[in-house]
């Protein structure tokens, strides 16, 4: 006997699969930028450093988000 396969579940499965690769991408993507502005951030002049905390904040703050969603 053969197996019925239906289309919209292969479908489904291949978008949540990709989803899934996106949002591991988008992760990486986040990571790297933070690494990057923290790296940065210890070669700002005292001036800068308020405004470079508050980025650097906000992207944690996004990627713990992000990290939750996944």
């Amino acid at each position: 006997m053969a197996e019925i396969i239906h289309l919209r579940k292969v479908l489904q499965a291949r978008r949540r699969e990709q989803e899934q690769a996106m949002a591991i991408r988008c992760l990486e993507i986040l990571e790297n930028s933070l690494h990057r502005h923290l790296e940065e951030f210890g070669q700002a002049p005292p001036a800068e450093w308020a405004a470079r905390a508050s980025k650097i904040r906000k992207l944690g703050e996004l990627l713990e988000y992000s990290t939750n969603m996944i």
